[in-house]
């Protein structure tokens, strides 16, 4: 296509899929200029007062817009709201906050600026895609308090009937974007953020296009003017031409018809063209996703992440309150498999770790450090209250559980050693099937061996292919060294494969090459039993899937 329509535009680092065009209105935004004051020791507890009600309010912020997107049919974006809400009510953010206006004789406003400020400087040089994640979570919940603090309303939009509305600013923090969404914006464009933004995560989870990361775009733009979104490209124009504007109105309605056109594979199974079955699964995080799970007619759940259950929990679930979510689960799936995977915690989900071992993570690595079943065999305690409460939630229905970050063959001895112990003490007698996590290389080398003592295998590509490579795909610097097709890869794949066909049991993937179109054919060629990937992906999986041929690898 062209550019010589547009007058003005550029790419943006991150993009939610979709085209819109409307007319932009610029948004204040950015951080708020903090009042430093200090204050006499008579008002120091009307400025503790007045934090604590900010807190109030933001902490309302979040459980409104919480309420709203259980009416959603996708839910992606609650767990992230959770998260923020969580660290809205860290009590050591509250604590040191009220010690520097009670110490320091500061205005709430400049010891919360302090203490964010404090947390966010931390994050700096750390690589972690979930530490960066959260260094963005903290500044957001920072400005959230800030802006009751200062009494802050938001700006008025100008939208029209007649005109789809397009907003531009600096930034947006999550619960903006579902405000936005909320008012009637058709998309919106940031200059800060990147692919892994929570604001960008939400924009795809209410199907609503935006960009982020699209530097300039506020010097180029004036409110009324026309702008193009593009998510699909991960690009905008301003004031197009009409030829322009025209071809992308025809992308636009193109996409829609082959959104509609999916939806034709809900209610199909996942077979090749000559009917070879590939089961296609969901990896979900929160129940709220269950209900869109069963419409678009996942074969089973392939992983479910039951460390978000600490997500917006004041303390370590009990066995029954993990029996009472899983028994739901197992229930919502109407017979179908559902894989849970035990609790994956390490240094790099901080509170979540906190939580089990009662401090912060010491370690400068923490994806290499203590975490997954590493982590559970040092707490039993903690792994035999999972075990328990899943081995009561198996008795509705066929229940799996998967041992995350799995380098030896003693260690999923001693995980069924314990569930066999668990097992005698409830009196069941039938065990759920035991799988391991393979994510790490040494896994793939000993997989003969790890397959006598499990029941299925799981690759999670995500870490495999991180480990294998030595490069975080969340660090820039080596992002180009994160290559999904590597030579090293599919030989490590074929390994874990033949290693399972050999010993009878099945071998599965739910890590992000799951979803890749690229790779479906070679995966079910290799003897993949279930691919398990993010509910958005499954149609598409579905649909391309039918037009395959299965010729198995001798």
């Amino acid at each position: 296509m062209s550019d010589a329509g547009a007058r003005h535009g550029g790419t943006a680092a991150a993009g939610s899929s979709g085209i819109v065009i409307g007319r932009v209105q610029k948004l204040a935004g950015g951080d708020l200029p903090v009042s430093e004051r200090y204050i006499h020791a008579d008002k120091v507890e009307d400025e503790v007062a007045r934090f604590v009600q900010a807190v109030a309010e933001s902490v309302a912020d979040f459980d409104s817009e919480r309420l709203h997107l259980l009416e959603l049919e996708s839910q992606d974006p609650l767990h992230i709201l959770d998260a923020q809400r969580m660290l809205l009510l860290d009590p050591d953010l509250s604590r040191k906050v009220m010690e520097s206006i009670r110490n320091q004789r500061i205005n709430a406003d400049w010891a919360v600026h302090q203490q964010v400020t404090a947390i966010a400087r931390i994050f700096d040089n750390i690589s972690d895609e979930y530490l960066r994640a959260r260094k963005s979570d903290i500044e957001h919940v920072g400005q959230r308090i800030l802006r009751h603090l200062a009494g802050c309303e938001d700006q008025k939009l100008l939208v029209e009937a007649k005109e789809r509305l397009i907003v531009a600013g600096e930034d947006f923090t999550p619960v903006e974007v579902i405000r936005l969404w909320r008012q009637g914006v058709a998309g919106f464009v940031a200059e800060k953020g990147g692919p892994n933004a929570h604001s960008i995560i939400i924009a795809r989870g209410l199907g609503m296009p935006a960009l982020m990361g699209a530097e300039g775009v506020l010097e180029q733009l004036n409110d009324g003017d026309r702008l193009i979104v593009d998510g699909e490209q991960g690009v905008w124009r301003v004031n197009p031409s009409f030829v322009h504007e025209r071809e992308y109105l025809i992308m636009a309605r193109n996409a829609d018809a082959e959104q509609r056109s999916l939806s034709m594979f809900a209610d199909c199974a996942s077979l090749s063209n000559d009917g070879h079955a590939l089961k296609l699964m969901a990896n979900l995080e929160v129940e709220d996703e269950l209900p869109q799970a069963v419409r678009l007619g996942v074969e089973g759940v392939g992983l479910y992440r039951s460390e978000f259950l600490l997500t917006d929990a004041d303390c370590l679930p009990d066995e029954e309150a993990q029996y009472q979510l899983y028994a739901r689960v197992m229930q919502s799936m109407i017979g179908l498999p559902v894989t849970f995977r035990l609790m994956d915690i390490g240094g790099e989900k901080s509170l979540l770790y906190e939580h089990i071992i009662g401090h912060r993570a010491m370690t400068d690595n923490p994806a290499l450090g203590l975490r997954g079943v590493r982590l559970l065999l040092q707490n039993k305690v903690v792994l035999r209250d999972q075990l328990r409460a899943l081995l009561r939630a198996s008795q509705h229905g066929d229940l799996r559980i998967l041992v995350p970050m799995v380098s030896r063959v003693e260690e999923m001895s001693v995980v069924r050693e314990q569930l066999e112990i668990c097992a005698e003490g409830l009196l069941i007698e039938n065990l759920p099937k035991l799988g391991a996590m393979i994510e790490v290389p040494a896994a793939v080398i000993i997989a003969d061996q790890l397959a006598e003592v499990c029941d299925f295998f799981s690759i999670g590509t995500n870490d495999l292919i991180q480990y294998t490579l030595a490069a975080d795909r969340a660090d820039e610097e080596v992002a180009y060294l994160y290559d999904t097709t590597h030579p090293a890869l599919e030989p490590m794949l074929r390994q874990t494969a033949q290693a399972a066909r050999t010993a009878g049991i099945e071998v599965n993937m739910c890590g992000e090459l799951a979803a890749d179109l690229c790779w479906t054919e070679r995966l079910m060629n290799m003897g993949f039993d279930t691919l398990s990937m993010s509910l958005q992906h499954i149609l598409p999986v579905r649909k391309h899937l039918a037009s395959l041929h299965y010729h198995p690898d001798s």
